[in-house]
């Protein structure tokens, strides 16, 4: 009788210890689908033929948070930072791709890492710049790298849309010459379904 009540201790112990083990499983699956599935801005740009949902919400926060905001100035939809990173990413090398993706997602979960209580692009705007204010103290490389280049990357892309030019008192190339659209920017509006600005 003893053996059998042993028997079925052990039993009652490995199913507790197989839904504690399955519930952590689930529960860890869940969290990582809701950090990684979660998306708001990807609809706001149609078809991007290179950014998965999540880094396109991450590229939308970084740029929210590195260029101005006013009256006189695009937002980031009118000066196509997002579908124009997208597109050059199209045409980079796959090794310089992944490391400007995995850029991103260190960027993303970084401020976990310092303290705040969320994910980079789902902190409110200000919260994004005092963050990357406060980060460029870092003594690591990599995190410096990240901090100083992806903001830059973004103004480089706001500033260079024509919608910019009037905030910022530039009057345009020099004769007003128009835009000469290369065969790589022709091919991506067509795999994209976009019509190339001229």
């Amino acid at each position: 009788m003893q053996v059998q009540n042993n028997f079925f201790a052990k039993r009652r112990f490995l199913k507790i210890a197989l839904l504690g083990l399955g519930g952590t499983v689930a529960a860890a699956t869940g969290g990582a689908a809701y950090l990684t599935m979660t998306h708001r801005h990807r609809d706001r740009y149609g078809k991007l033929l290179v950014l998965d949902d999540h880094c396109a919400d991450i590229v939308h926060a970084l740029a929210e948070a590195s260029v101005p905001v006013g009256v006189a100035f695009p937002t980031i939809e009118q000066a196509e930072v997002l579908t124009r990173f997208d597109e050059e990413l199209f045409f980079v090398n796959e090794g310089i791709g992944s490391d400007l993706r995995s850029a991103f997602y260190l960027l993303e979960f970084l401020p976990l890492a310092k303290g705040y209580a969320s994910r980079f692009s789902r902190l409110p705007v200000a919260a994004r710049r005092k963050f990357l204010a406060e980060a460029c103290d870092t003594r690591d490389d990599t995190v410096r790298a990240v901090i100083f280049n992806l903001p830059a990357t973004m103004r480089w892309y706001y500033y260079g849309h024509p919608s910019s030019w009037k905030a910022i008192g530039y009057d345009g190339p020099f004769m007003n010459l128009p835009e000469k659209r290369s065969e790589q920017r022709v091919l991506y509006a067509k795999l994209s379904g976009r019509t190339p600005r001229a």
